[in-house]
């Protein structure tokens, strides 16, 4: 959870400076919280991030004076935030599984292959990555 929580000062840093007040800051502190659950595969560490981004967001960038405020479009906020956690948890598993099943259907053909083509495939792809 800690790396959320640099994630969230950092990128609500970079978005005061750069992005325009309003809503695009909004969404892109949204943005954040759904990359890092997509990286994340800790839905109590996504869960956690959108809540300091939304902390963060509420305090800083919408009420600049650093005052958390609880009105309905803060809650409004909080559930997109939650939203965009949720998006990126099911997204990233989604990637996982699909990343996992190219993988076991890669080693599988080769498996099938026999010994002599596999010792050529990894010979071919050791030539490959020599000439980077």
């Amino acid at each position: 959870m800690t790396g959320g929580f640099v994630v969230s000062v950092a990128a609500c840093a970079a978005v005061a400076a750069l992005v325009p007040e309003g809503t695009p800051r909004v969404v892109a502190m949204a943005a954040v919280a759904g990359t890092f659950a997509i990286w994340s595969r800790s839905p109590l560490a996504a869960a956690a991030t959108a809540l300091m981004t939304w902390l963060f967001t509420t305090g800083f960038l919408v009420n600049a004076a650093g005052e958390l405020t609880f009105t309905r479009s803060d809650l409004v906020r909080l559930g997109v935030f939650g939203t965009a956690a949720l998006v990126g948890l099911v997204a990233g598993a989604l990637f996982r599984v699909v990343r996992a099943r190219d993988e076991r259907r890669s080693f599988v053909s080769l498996w099938r292959r026999g010994p002599i083509q596999v010792r050529d495939y990894v010979e071919q792809a050791v030539r490959l990555t020599s000439r980077t």
